[in-house]
C-alpha cells in the first residue's frame, strides 16, 4: 500500500450486491484487493453496533448515533465510520448498518494526523459503492475540521477542562498496559473532541497505535484499549470509582477516575492550554522522533526547534549532540535554526556543550560562526586547566576552509600567553595550559613564558610521570627547562644527586649524550648503586670508553659518584683502564684508605694497591707508600722464602719478616707459615715469632700435623728447638709437640734422623746434640717394634 487509504465499505446487501454474492451483513466493497487481508480485522473490531434495546424498541434510525473506531493491528492500521440505516435491505428486519473503513499498512497514510482527527471529514460515505468497488481514499490535513486550535478551545470551554486533560493524556500514555481508558457520554462528537485533544498530545506513534471504539456495548469484549459506552448502557464498568481496571471519563458530569499526571502531560498540556497549540504538538512530534531516550532533554529539543526556546544547561549537552546524531529528515528541518539558537552567544554555554558545538562546528553546520564557538571552547579549557579540572590534548577537528584564519591564531595565542603569565600561577596550571596549547595548535614557546618557565621547571622537576612532551608545543625546549632545574638540583650536593638520580635515572640516560655532568653522575650513580646486574652495567659503560682514557676517567667517576666500588668491580677498572688514565683516588679509597691505615687489611687489598700504584691510577700518598713498600720487603721474603734460598740467605730472610708490620703479617700469615714450613735446614725462628707472637700457635699446628708427613730434618729440629726452649715452661704446648717430634722419630728413615742430628750440632750446639741423641735412644725400642710392623717403611700411623 502507498500512502493513500484503501477502503472496504460493509452494510446489508441483497443477493448479488455484496462481494460475498448471497444476502444478508458482508462487505458490500472495497477499493482493491489489497484490502482484503484487512477485512477481519475491521469486520472483527470496528463495525456498528447497533444496541439490541434499542432495535427492539423500534427506535428511529436518525436516533442512532455514528459510530467512529480506529485499530492497529497485524501491521494495518484502519479507522472507520459507521452509521445505522435501520432495517435491511429486504425490508423485514431492524439492524442494517453501514460502516466505511479506511485501511493502510503505511503510518504516512496519515499525513501527521492522529486518527480521531479524521472524524467528519467529507472522505466518509453512508451508502453502498456502486458496482462494489469503493473509491481508495487520500487524507489532508486542510480537509480535517478538528484541529490543535479548535481542541484547545473546547477544552478551556468544558467545566474542568484543564484537569480532564492532565488525566486524560495520563491515561493515554498508561493506556493497554496499565488499564484501559473508557469514556461515558451521549454525543459521540463531545467524545471524538476529547479524544483528539488527548491523542495529539501523546506521540503520533502512540496515537496510531492507540485503538478506540465508539461505541461499544460491552466494553468488556472490546479489544481496543480507549472504548467509548453509552449512558444507556452504564454499567459499573462506566463508575469513575470502578475497581475493573478502566480509567473513566464521564462528560456527562465533568468527572474523571484519579490518575496521576506523568511528567510528560504535565508538560505538553500546559505548553498546549497556555501557548500556541499547534507550536505544542509540532514541539512533542519533534521531540518524540528525536531519538533522545531522556524525555525532558527531548522535549527541549522540540521546543527549541519549533519555538526557538534556548534548552536549559541540563539538557543543553543533548541537544548539540543531537545536531551530529538525530534523524536526518529532522536535523534537515530544524538543525539550522538550532546552531543559530546555540551560536548566537557561544560563552554562555558549559564546555561539554562547546565540544559538541564545535564537533557540528567542524561537520560545516555552523557557517561563519564556527570560529567563535571554538574560541569560546578555548576560553572554557582554559578556565578548566586552571581550576585543575580535566585537560585533553587531542586536537580538535579541522573546521570547514575560511572558518579559521590568522587572526585566530593570533587571538588564541594571546589567550593562552594571558592565561600563562598570570602572577601566582601554579605549576600544575602551567602545564595543563601547555597541553591547551597543544590542542589549539597555539605556537606557545617557552622562551615567551616569563617568570612562568621557572615554575614550570620547578613543577615538573618534582617526577617524570609529570612529563607529557607529545603533549606540549615546542617540548623540546621544555624539557630543556626539566634539564636545568635537575641540573641545578644535583648540583646542590648532599643527598640530592641521588635523588635526583633515583627518580630520573632512566629518564636522564636516554637524553645522556646531551646532558651536563652533573647530571649524568647523578644518573649513572644511581644506576649502579641501585642496579641490579652491577658488573653488566659496569662492563657495558667501561666498554665505550676505552679509547678515551679522559672519558674512562669521567665515565668511572661518575659511576661511583654514589657508591664505593667493590672490590671486584675495582679490579675490573683497573684492568680495562687505558694507558694514560688520570689517577681516580676517590674512586678506589674503598681499598687505598684500608691498606693506608692501621687497621686490618687483606692480600687482596695489598695486591689491588701495588696494581693502582703501578698503572697510575692512584696519586703518591706518604703512609700507603710506607705501607706498599713494607708489604714489598715482607712478600719478596716470603717468596725467596718459597724459592729454596741459599742456606746463608734463610736468617736475613726471617729477619724481613720479623721486622714487618703486624697488619701485614696478619694478611700474609698462611704464606709465611708455608715458608716456615718449607726451610730447607733448620734456622730458629724465635725472633719471627717474638715480633709476632700471633703466628705461634698457627705454626705448631702446621708443623705437628706436617711431621706426620714429612721426613724432611728441619722440621724436626724447629720442633726440638721449639720445645726447649720457647715452650719449656708451657706443658700443653710443648707436650702437644713432643708427641708429634717422638712419632717423627718413631717413623721416618734413620737418614732423616741423621740429618736432623746433624743440624743439631751445626746450629744448637753440644749440649742440644746430647739432648738429641738420648732422645733418640729413648725412642729406640718403639722405632724397632715400628720396623717390624712396618717392613716397607715409615709412613703416616
Amino acid at each position: 500500500m502507498d500512502r493513500r487509504f484503501e477502503t472496504l465499505v460493509y452494510t446489508d446487501c441483497r443477493p448479488g450486491e455484496g462481494l460475498g454474492g448471497g444476502a444478508g451483513l458482508q462487505f458490500q466493497a472495497r477499493s482493491s484487493d489489497a484490502a482484503v487481508a484487512a477485512q477481519t480485522l475491521v469486520k472483527d473490531r470496528l463495525l456498528y453496533e447497533p444496541p439490541a434495546r434499542w432495535m427492539a424498541d423500534r427506535r428511529p434510525a436518525g436516533e442512532y448515533p455514528p459510530s467512529f473506531g480506529h485499530l492497529s493491528a497485524s501491521g494495518y492500521l484502519a479507522t472507520a465510520a459507521g452509521v445505522y440505516l435501520g432495517r435491511e435491505a429486504n425490508g423485514v428486519r431492524e439492524g442494517n448498518q453501514l460502516t466505511h473503513a479506511l485501511v493502510t499498512t503505511a503510518p504516512e497514510a496519515y499525513r501527521g494526523l492522529r486518527p480521531a482527527q479524521l472524524y467528519g471529514a467529507g472522505f466518509w460515505t453512508t451508502t453502498p459503492a456502486p458496482g462494489g468497488r469503493s473509491t481508495p481514499v487520500t487524507v489532508s490535513p486542510e480537509d480535517v475540521p478538528y484541529t490543535p486550535a479548535r481542541a484547545r478551545k473546547f477544552v478551556l470551554a468544558r467545566p474542568n477542562g484543564a484537569a480532564m486533560l492532565f488525566a486524560l493524556v495520563s491515561a493515554l500514555e498508561r493506556a493497554g498496559s496499565d488499564g484501559r481508558v473508557l469514556f461515558l457520554g451521549d454525543d459521540v462528537g463531545d467524545i471524538v473532541e476529547w479524544l483528539v485533544a488527548g491523542t495529539l498530545l501523546v506521540p503520533r506513534p502512540r496515537a496510531l497505535e492507540l485503538g478506540f471504539k465508539i461505541y461499544s456495548n460491552d466494553p468488556a469484549r472490546s479489544p481496543a484499549p480507549v472504548v467509548a459506552v453509552h449512558p444507556d448502557f452504564a454499567g459499573p464498568a462506566t463508575r469513575v470509582d470502578n475497581q475493573l481496571g478502566y480509567l473513566v471519563f464521564d462528560l456527562t458530569t465533568h468527572r474523571h477516575s484519579p490518575v496521576a499526571v506523568t511528567d510528560s502531560a504535565g508538560r505538553w498540556v500546559r505548553l498546549f492550554l497556555d501557548g500556541d497549540p499547534r507550536d505544542a504538538v509540532d514541539a512533542l512530534d519533534v521531540a518524540s522522533e528525536s531519538g533522545i531516550d531522556d524525555g525532558a532533554a527531548a522535549a527541549a529539543l522540540g521546543l527549541a526547534a519549533i519555538l526557538h526556546a534556548e534548552p536549559p544547561p541540563e539538557h543543553a549537552e543533548a541537544v548539540v549532540g543531537w545536531l551530529r546524531r538525530g534523524p536526518a529528515r529532522l536535523r534537515d528541518a530544524y538543525g539550522a535554526d538550532l546552531t543559530d539558537l546555540f551560536a548566537e552567544m557561544p560563552e554562555r554555554w558549559s564546555r561539554e556543550v562547546l565540544r559538541l558545538l564545535d564537533e557540528v562546528g567542524s561537520d560545516g553546520l555552523l557557517p561563519g560562526k564556527a570560529a567563535e564557538v571554538r574560541i569560546a571552547l578555548l576560553i572554557k579549557d582554559i578556565e578548566e586547566a586552571v581550576t585543575g579540572g580535566p585537560v585533553t590534548s587531542e586536537p580538535p577537528a579541522p573546521l570547514p576552509a575560511g572558518e579559521w584564519g590568522p587572526d585566530r591564531d593570533d587571538q588564541a595565542l594571546a589567550l593562552l600567553l594571558e592565561a600563562l603569565r598570570a602572577p601566582g600561577r601554579s605549576g600544575h596550571a602551567i602545564e595543563a595550559l601547555l597541553r591547551v596549547a597543544h590542542r589549539y595548535r597555539a605556537d606557545v614557546h617557552p622562551a615567551q613564558l616569563g617568570e612562568a618557565s621557572t615554575e614550570l621547571a620547578r613543577y615538573l622537576s618534582r617526577d617524570p610521570r609529570l612529563l607529557r612532551p607529545t603533549e606540549w608545543p615546542h617540548a623540546a625546549e621544555t624539557e630543556d627547562l626539566v634539564v636545568a632545574a635537575l641540573r641545578a638540583r644535583a648540583a646542590r650536593g648532599g643527598a640530592e644527586p641521588a635523588l635526583v638520580g633515583d627518580m630520573w635515572g632512566d629518564w636522564l640516560l636516554r637524553r645522556r649524550p646531551r646532558l651536563p655532568r652533573e647530571l649524568r653522575a647523578a644518573a649513572l650513580g644511581a644506576a649502579i648503586r641501585e642496579g641490579g646486574d652491577r658488573p653488566g652495567l659496569l662492563r657495558d659503560e667501561l666498554s665505550a670508553v676505552l679509547q678515551d682514557p679522559d672519558r674512562y676517567a669521567r665515565r668511572v667517576t661518575d659511576l661511583f659518584s654514589q657508591t664505593l666500588a667493590r672490590p671486584d668491580e675495582m679490579q675490573l677498572i683497573a684492568e680495562n683502564a687505558p694507558p694514560g688514565t688520570p689517577p681516580l683516588d676517590r674512586v678506589f679509597r674503598g681499598v687505598t684508605e684500608p691498606v693506608a691505615g692501621q687497621g686490618p687489611v687483606t692480600t687482596r687489598q695489598l695486591k689491588l694497591c701495588h696494581d693502582l700504584r703501578h698503572r697510575g691510577l692512584i696519586q703518591p700518598d706518604r703512609a700507603l707508600e710506607v705501607a706498599l713498600a713494607a708489604d714489598e720487603i715482607l712478600a719478596g721474603a716470603v717468596a725467596r722464602l718459597l724459592g729454596d734460598p741459599p742456606d746463608d740467605r734463610v736468617t736475613g730472610l726471617l729477619t724481613n719478616i720479623a721486622d714487618a708490620p703486624p697488619r701485614l703479617v696478619r694478611a700474609r700469615t698462611s704464606r709465611i707459615l708455608a715458608a716456615l714450613l718449607d726451610l730447607p735446614v733448620f734456622r730458629s725462628g724465635d725472633k719471627v715469632f717474638d715480633r709476632h707472637p700471633d703466628l705461634l700457635d698457627p705454626y705448631l699446628n702446621e708443623l705437628a700435623a706436617t711431621l706426620r708427613t714429612s721426613t724432611r730434618a728441619a722440621l724436626a729440629v724447629m720442633a726440638f728447638q721449639l720445645e726447649g726452649n720457647r715452650l719449656r715452661d708451657d706443658k700443653t704446648r710443648k707436650a702437644a709437640l713432643g708427641k708429634a717430634l717422638d712419632h717423627w722419630l718413631t717413623w721416618v728413615p734413620d737418614r732423616s734422623v741423621t740429618q736432623a742430628a746433624q743440624q743439631v750440632t751445626e746450629v744448637l750446639g753440644r749440649k742440644w746434640a746430647e739432648a738429641w741423641d738420648n732422645r733418640v735412644d729413648r725412642l729406640a725400642g718403639r722405632r724397632k717394634r715400628y720396623r717390624i710392623t712396618h717392613p716397607f717403611g715409615g709412613g703416616r700411623s
